[in-house]
């Protein structure tokens, strides 16, 4: 286990989605440049991304925005089969229904 002691926090401004550059000083005193993707950035190619990380790891900074997404995949909620009523409204029975429950699920990982 780290131990993290307290330090004031680090902020930076924004970028203004013209792919700049941010520089932001670390406690240590050490730099992390960030730089933003341009607003042209094409996100659903791959190989552009993979690019992009690797011309960013040359320069020695750190990309920031939506690199890559592939919008044929299907959604979280349809890979894990998550339930179309929000949790909040669901009730407590339903989300904790108790120990046998709890136990057949496990059986099915054993």
């Amino acid at each position: 286990m780290d131990f993290i002691p307290l330090q004031r926090e680090i902020t930076a401004s924004t970028g203004d989605g013209q792919g700049g550059t941010t520089s932001v000083t670390m406690h240590d005193g050490s730099t992390v440049r960030f730089r933003q993707l341009d607003s042209s950035y094409d996100p659903t190619n791959r190989d552009a991304a993979y690019a992009q990380v690797r011309a960013a790891q040359a320069r020695a900074e750190v990309v920031t925005g939506l690199l890559y997404i592939d919008e044929s995949a299907h959604d979280m909620h349809a890979v894990n089969g998550t339930v179309a009523t929000p949790l909040v409204d669901l009730p407590f029975e339903s989300l904790c229904p108790g120990s046998a429950a709890l136990e057949e699920l496990m059986e099915e990982y054993r």
